[in-house]
């Protein structure tokens, strides 16, 4: 009986965290979408291929005009280039003045661009020690080398096979519930 009653007050506690986060991405996320709802359904998730970290202060301000902005804000962006320190500012500084957690992903991709802004996720995070950045470039390469795991990565490097999908949702799961509190 007492095992049944912690599973549901789990399910419960599952189910009002799930409704407190907005994740806003690009192919990576659309690709992952299943999976995230699996882990988290209530999430509000605004993905799109393509999409560039420049566009997410529109995201964000859309977002909180209809209400879909929630407590914990993870961004997913760089896949599709760079951004300037600036412009994460910008995003940390607004989403913080509205008492919101901030949560990084960093970036995995075969391009010149990846290192400059996992480079700048690093500084953004200097700067604002508050915030949240998942690694996943080393969880990634570490997790996804191992013999006993499936391909995580479609020949491209970057876009994801079903169990990436798997992984980069778990961790995104992971990371905001850990910091929910």
């Amino acid at each position: 009986m007492l095992k049944k009653l912690v599973f549901i007050v789990l399910a419960v506690i599952n189910i009002a965290f799930a409704e407190e986060i907005t994740i806003i991405g690009d192919s990576l996320t659309v690709g992952a979408e299943k999976y995230i709802r699996y882990y988290i359904p209530n999430a509000v998730i605004d993905a799109k291929v393509g999409r560039r970290f420049q566009e997410a202060m529109d995201r964000i301000l859309d977002l909180e005009s209809k209400g879909l902005l929630k407590d914990i804000v993870v961004i997913a962006l760089g896949t599709n280039g760079c951004f300037t320190v600036g412009e994460g500012l910008k995003v940390i500084d607004y989403l913080q003045s509205r008492n919101k957690k901030v949560v990084f992903v960093n970036t995995k991709v075969p391009r010149w661009w990846e290192s400059d802004v996992n480079n700048t996720y690093e500084k953004l995070k200097r700067l604002r020690p508050n915030i949240i950045i998942i690694d996943w470039k080393t969880i990634s390469n570490v997790i996804c080398s191992r013999d006993d795991i499936p391909e995580c990565f479609r020949k491209d490097g970057y876009h994801l096979t079903d169990m990436g999908n798997y992984l980069f949702s778990l961790l995104i799961y992971r990371y905001t519930h850990e910091h929910a509190n």
